[in-house]
């Protein structure tokens, strides 16, 4: 009896000392594992680095995605964004030549055409020039007009080389070329300037000219096509002798913005 008595109050004892025992092995392990002291090569250290790295191996795939998913927005964003550059550009193109002025088709009909590319600039004081990518060798010869897109005039070729030329423009100071009113008989010469303007001058004083009209090149020069838009009337004033009247062109064009221009090379059945 007393035996049975001793060991029911071991049993009794042994339950609480065996969950201390367990509670302090899991709290030395803990505080090795939070002191990066824990032995690696255990258990419980290989799953733990494991784990470990499955979580950084998820992060990192998880970043990937999200920046190509990134990437492949941008490039939709690009192409759309060309696609539209393209349509507007088409639509420019498409307004540009419904706008052309009404006697270029008409007075190019019998003429051929070159285009060229501007590769320079010259807006050096008085003289304002293009160099074109064009010369002897493309048939583009000294004193042959230069047009734009729209079929205007904007001058004169001048000192063409095998390869390259040079455009006078009709500001320029040693621009000199026979023009008319459009729909008169009144006709004179269109003259650039040392201030950068065109000037029709020589003008009868009687010639009814008023602002907003139109001036065109006439017929005297057989090489540059009759009926080419130049400019507007936009100011009107007696010379300084008093026997013409001269007229001030405002020029629908602006030539740093050329990149292409076309030159006329003669008639077509020449």
């Amino acid at each position: 009896m007393a035996d049975d008595s001793l060991l029911f109050s071991f049993r009794r004892r042994k339950k609480p000392y065996f969950r201390g025992v367990v509670f302090s092995g899991l709290l030395v392990i803990i505080l090795f594992w939070l002191g990066g002291n824990f032995f690696y090569q255990s258990s419980f250290g290989f799953l733990g680095g494991k784990f470990n790295e499955l979580i950084f191996q998820f992060q990192e795939k998880k970043i990937f995605l999200s920046e190509n998913s990134l990437k492949q927005e941008l490039e939709t964003v690009k192409e759309e964004n060309i696609r539209l550059n393209q349509e507007n550009l088409k639509i420019k193109e498409k307004l540009q030549n419904e706008q052309t002025n009404f006697s270029a088709e008409e007075a190019l009909k019998d003429f051929s055409l070159k285009e060229v590319s501007v590769i320079g600039n010259d807006n050096f004081l008085d003289t304002p020039s293009l160099i074109i990518l064009g010369g002897e060798n493309n048939q583009i010869q000294d004193k042959m007009a230069v047009i734009n897109q729209k079929g205007v005039l904007i001058g004169l070729i001048k000192q063409s080389q095998a390869e390259i030329s040079q455009v006078v423009l009709l500001n320029n100071n040693n621009s000199r070329l026979g023009a008319k009113i459009a729909g008169t008989d009144w006709d004179g010469v269109v003259e650039g300037n040392r201030n950068l303007r065109a000037i029709l001058t020589m003008l009868p004083v009687e010639s009814e000219v008023k602002k907003g009209d139109e001036v065109i090149t006439d017929n005297r020069n057989p090489l540059i096509p009759s009926g080419l838009l130049l400019g507007t009337v936009s100011d009107i004033k007696e010379s300084e002798d008093h026997l013409f009247k001269e007229a001030v062109l405002d020029l629908p064009y602006e030539s740093k913005k050329l990149t292409k221009v076309w030159v006329v090379i003669g008639r077509n059945n020449l």
